[in-house]
């Protein structure tokens, strides 16, 4: 089984990469790819480039706090940092290119913030991914 864990360094992000360890796992010849997307770089205007940079560097940070986490619980992963003009567009498109058979991700991101929505990116995820997707919670959303 082929699992794909979208990170954005939020603790919903976490989480998911902490359930997708557990059935990795328990699943035998299974194998667990994080992907983190940063934004691309558009125009000249400086600003611009100011902000993607910065998104870049959190989607830095955030690939390798999930890769040590599964590096923890006892899994390897394979990390891909990606660059898109939308994550929910990247984490689809390199669901289907890698024949994922299962994408783990939060429920919300770092911008989720609304308590009775589920998070933009995980609900366009669960709307066009190619596999089924398993969207994890934590208790505090309860």
């Amino acid at each position: 089984m082929k699992v794909l864990v979208p990170v954005d360094g939020s603790v919903y992000s976490l989480k998911a990469v902490e359930n997708a360890c557990e059935l990795v796992k328990s699943q035998p010849f299974s194998s667990l790819t994080l992907v983190a997307v940063g934004m691309n770089i558009m125009g000249d205007l400086e600003e611009g480039r100011y902000i993607a940079e910065k998104m870049q560097a959190q989607a830095e940070k955030a690939l390798a706090a999930a890769k040590a986490r599964a590096r923890e619980l006892g899994v390897a992963a394979e990390a891909i940092l990606a660059t898109g003009d939308s994550a929910a567009d990247e984490i689809v498109r390199l669901a289907k290119d890698s024949k994922t058979d299962l994408i783990v991700i939060g429920s919300r991101g770092l911008a989720g913030k609304t308590r009775f929505f589920l998070g933009g990116t995980a609900t366009k995820v669960v709307t066009y991914a190619p596999c089924s997707v398993l969207v994890v919670k934590i208790p505090e959303e309860a």
